[in-house]
């Protein structure tokens, strides 16, 4: 009697299981439940020739911000410090300022809004790179 059996248990965080029979909205639910797990697993990768990829979506970006970009995807999550951004601006522009750091932030936030990454600001701390959820 299948109503009656105890349920499976479950030690893959992307397994799942329900009792039949189901409905339609509940089995939907479930999927999008399982791939939200599954996206928030998800880390986005960085090649050398500057190419940003992050599940279905890429995008490219410039020389300097992939420079930003490695240091914010090696800390997916993560607080990484304005002062470790900067340092890793001047490897690349001559005696980088607040203001610039603060450009190719902004620059890079309108580019990851296409593939579903955002870069959160942790006020007086840093920046932080996660999912997009809204």
């Amino acid at each position: 009697m299948e109503g009656g059996a105890r349920p499976p248990i479950c030690n893959d965080p992307f397994e799942d299981w329900v009792r039949a029979p189901i409905s339609r909205d509940d089995l939907d639910a479930r999927v999008r439940a399982l791939q939200n797990r599954l996206d928030s697993r998800q880390v986005p990768t960085l090649d050398s020739a500057g190419t940003l990829c992050f599940g279905p979506h890429s995008i490219t970006i410039s020389n300097v911000q992939t420079e930003l970009m490695e240091l914010l995807i090696e800390h997916f999550g993560e607080v990484v410090y304005r002062h470790e951004l900067t340092q890793r601006l001047a490897e690349r522009v001559q005696r980088p300022t607040r203001n610039s750091l603060d450009l190719h932030i902004m620059r890079l936030r309108r580019r990851l809004s296409r593939i579903d990454l955002v870069i959160r600001t942790a006020w007086g701390r840093g920046y932080v790179l996660e999912t997009d959820v809204g």
